[in-house]
């Protein structure tokens, strides 16, 4: 996650997702992975504020709250979010994330220690799942690797990762993807919620499929 691309398109689908996981009793645990602002002019889809016929129905008080951040207030930064309210009692790894294999090992350990007893960890990188760069390397930040995935999942919390389409046929990934993250924490429920350009995945223990369901039933069809 970068700052430049706070309450674009994504992170409207991003935070009704996490508020109705919340509204079904799921204590939440949020790392956000903010990684340093890169220059690029990316992060402007902020085109479905200007249609509130289309999009406001999906959360109104959440659709109302980032057409003031962005348009009125002009403030692009993720703290806002974090002290609004809009998340519940959500607790946030706020520290910046660097291609630094050391300084990620601490970075990783202290999310453990501060997640615990969370129902749900929500991993957010700027591009998703490890593909082929090894942690250290240069844009490693960007990513989530297995042995983190694994190790919070282990812990005991549900876990849900932000997944970029790579360009490649999306219900091949997608069931590649599922089959993976099955594969490597023995989930009880594996599910993905695909939206018009990014995936969200989960993994989810016994005792929170129920209060999971829900929310994976609507997204199905409501999260675009």
């Amino acid at each position: 996650m970068k700052d430049q691309y706070f309450g674009d398109v994504n992170d409207y689908c991003k935070y009704r997702l996490l508020r109705s996981l919340t509204r079904a009793g799921l204590s939440l645990g949020v790392c956000w992975m903010l990684t340093e602002p890169d220059g690029r002019t990316d992060g402007k889809h902020l085109g479905y504020l200007d249609k509130p016929r289309q999009h406001r129905q999906a959360d109104p008080e959440l659709f109302e709250w980032l057409q003031t951040a962005i348009h009125r207030d002009r403030d692009r930064r993720t703290a806002r979010i974090e002290a609004s309210g809009l998340l519940g009692d959500a607790i946030f790894q706020t520290r910046i994330l660097r291609d630094d294999s050391v300084g990620r090992l601490s970075y990783f350990a202290h999310c453990q220690e501060l997640f615990r007893g969370r129902d749900l960890v929500f991993f957010d990188p700027d591009n998703g799942l490890e593909r082929s760069k090894r942690p250290g390397n240069r844009g490693s930040s960007k990513y989530i690797y297995w042995p983190e995935v694994e190790a919070t999942f282990a812990s005991g919390a549900s876990v849900l990762i932000y997944q970029h389409f790579p360009r490649e046929e999306r219900t091949g990934f997608i069931a590649r993807m599922k089959a993976e993250l099955q594969a490597r924490t023995g989930a009880a429920e594996i599910e993905a919620i695909p939206t018009s350009h990014v995936l969200f995945l989960f993994a989810a223990h016994e005792r929170h499929r129920a209060s999971i369901a829900p929310t994976v039933a609507a997204g199905q069809t409501f999260y675009r």
